[in-house]
């Protein structure tokens, strides 16, 4: 039973007094007549998603970036912010590093920091964030439409590599190694990208868990399915190279967004991307075969290890 399964069997039920709850990026629920609130929690554990050799500043900004994505990817503004900081000890120079971390990405994103809970025990950060959007354009996983475009914000796999890094993994040039680090340690989801975008979009989701695990969410609630094209997604010469596509397209924390769109709005969208100083485009098509299928070089390929889950 991996994550997924877990919260399918035990915890969704059916929804009372939200506009949508369990399933995607964010809660929503009515805030007024033109707008709605968007609530959503992530939980960052010691041994699971950092260590305590961890540096506590990017410990965190990026419990707090993950949070402020999810908001992102349902086309929100991220507000306030509430956290539950869990620790052994009292160590003043590690509170101090991680409180100027979380506050500077607060101050990035304009995000309100205004409670929570602090308690002794094995090392874990919970931040729940609230924001908000307004009805007539908020994104959901689940609008995609046949012929739509796919695309990504920006490259991915840097984060992957980020991470293989902190585990003394593989080799390569100081320039990418600084830039793999950074988005590992420090995401920064592409807020006004998608703001400015997200009249043209119709489903999107962020890449926590990977490339290939995201597009799954988009595409199987809506019986839908999805043909990409491995060749054009942005990402390093390095995995082209070591002929490792596979690890960009699975290794998740990303934090950029995949999203849908009509094929009329490509330069449009393209021309924000340049504004926006990113890498991303157009990946694939959105299909009615109710399979998603990735092309390499004109041949299918099969990516068997899916995408990050917890309990997988």
């Amino acid at each position: 039973m991996n994550e997924f399964q877990l919260i399918e069997k035990f915890f969704k039920q059916p929804k009372k007094n939200a506009i949508l709850g369990i399933g995607d990026d964010a809660a929503i629920i009515p805030k007024n007549e033109k707008d709605y609130l968007l609530l959503s929690v992530d939980t960052l554990s010691i041994d699971s998603h950092f260590t305590k050799q961890s540096d506590p500043y990017y410990l965190g900004w990026k419990a707090l970036a993950v949070n402020i994505s999810d908001i992102v990817a349902m086309g929100g503004v991220p507000t306030f912010a509430l956290l539950s900081l869990t620790v052994e000890e009292i160590n003043k120079k590690w509170l101090s590093k991680f409180s100027q971390g979380i506050k500077a990405c607060a101050k990035k994103y304009n995000v309100e920091l205004i409670g929570g809970d602090t308690n002794r025990g094995s090392m874990s950060v919970s931040v729940t964030i609230i924001g908000d959007s307004p009805r007539k354009n908020v994104l959901t996983r689940s609008a995609a439409k046949i012929n739509d475009d796919i695309w990504i914000s920006d490259e991915i796999g840097y984060a992957h590599l980020g991470f293989a890094l902190s585990k003394h993994g593989p080799t390569m040039s100081n320039c990418l190694k600084k830039r793999a680090l950074q988005a590992f340690l420090k995401p920064e989801p592409p807020m006004n990208f998608i703001l400015d975008n997200k009249k043209y979009m119709h489903a999107a989701i962020d890449i926590s868990d990977g490339l290939v695990s995201e597009l799954e969410h988009i595409t199987v609630e809506q019986k839908l399915g999805a043909k990409i094209d491995v060749d054009s997604i942005p990402m390093h010469k390095w995995f082209k190279e070591h002929n490792n596509q596979e690890l960009a397209l699975t290794g998740g924390e990303d934090y950029q967004i995949l999203f849908t769109a009509n094929k009329k709005n490509r330069n449009k969208i393209n021309n924000s991307l340049k504004k926006n100083k990113l890498k991303g485009g157009v990946i694939g098509t959105i299909t009615n075969s109710k399979k998603v299928e990735f092309e390499h070089k004109g041949k299918l390929v099969n990516y068997k290890k899916g995408g990050f889950k917890h309990f997988g």
